[in-house]
């Protein structure tokens, strides 16, 4: 999706190496908490979710492709979803995320629906991405999209429920502190825009800065300019 959604509650006060020595007797037995070895297939699962995340989708489309060749699986599935989805290929993401809805991936399809379709059917990413929190209401992810969907529906007591919670799940996530400044601002909220840029801390140490303070209060208008787009578009009654 093209947005970034998500941020922090709105109202949070808140010697020398020896040589190494060659085992004589039997050997030791693995410790009880070893963790076992991945599997070849999570290796790659593994290698695949990097490639998205770094962004290289036609290279993750590349290893799900050679993946399926020796079986395909729900996971890959998503994947291929997710990969899809991001280079507009929207036909075939919403084809691959509707296999999963009767699956234990259904939050992640819901929310792959969800993302799918924010900019040209914003009633219906709203039923996915809450159908997606209702099945995962601890994902900070969903409830950051939910949430900011409900800002660009102009939903705001909705929005601000769910980016509250999404903010008290993560507290130290910097995307739902900013999607909270986001919507203070559409309320007019200028105290607590204020108190959420102060508990980002100082911009000497990390903190928010007036650029990206900026930056937020960019992403509000082009909220109140797509609201007004779509009040423009609707018939009158």
């Amino acid at each position: 999706m093209r947005r970034l959604w998500g941020l922090a509650p709105l109202l949070l006060l808140s010697a020398c190496a020896s040589s190494p020595q060659h085992s004589v007797g039997p050997p030791a037995e693995k410790a009880e908490n070893e963790a076992p070895p991945l599997k070849e297939e999570e290796v790659h699962t593994g290698l695949i979710r990097q490639m998205l995340d770094n962004g290289q989708y036609y290279a993750a489309l590349a290893h799900i492709e050679d993946e399926k060749r020796k079986g395909g699986s729900d996971e890959l599935t998503l994947l291929e979803g997710d990969a899809r989805s991001h280079l507009g290929q929207k036909a075939q993401a919403d084809a691959l995320y509707r296999k999963l809805l009767n699956t234990r991936y259904a939050a992640q399809a819901y929310h792959g629906l969800g993302r799918l379709y924010v900019d040209t059917d914003l009633d219906g990413s709203i039923r996915n991405l809450r159908s997606a929190v209702e099945r995962a209401p601890t994902d900070v992810d969903f409830r950051n999209d939910l949430g900011y969907a409900l800002m660009e529906a102009g939903r705001y007591t909705e929005a601000n429920l769910q980016l509250s919670t999404a903010a008290e799940l993560a507290p130290n996530q910097p995307k739902s502190r900013n999607n909270l400044i986001i919507l203070m601002n559409l309320v007019g909220n200028k105290d607590a825009m204020e108190r959420l840029r102060q508990l980002a801390g100082d911009p000497k140490s990390g903190g928010m800065t007036q650029e990206q303070l900026k930056d937020l209060r960019d992403s509000a208008q082009s909220i109140r300019d797509i609201q007004q787009k779509a009040r423009a578009a609707k018939p009158a009654s």
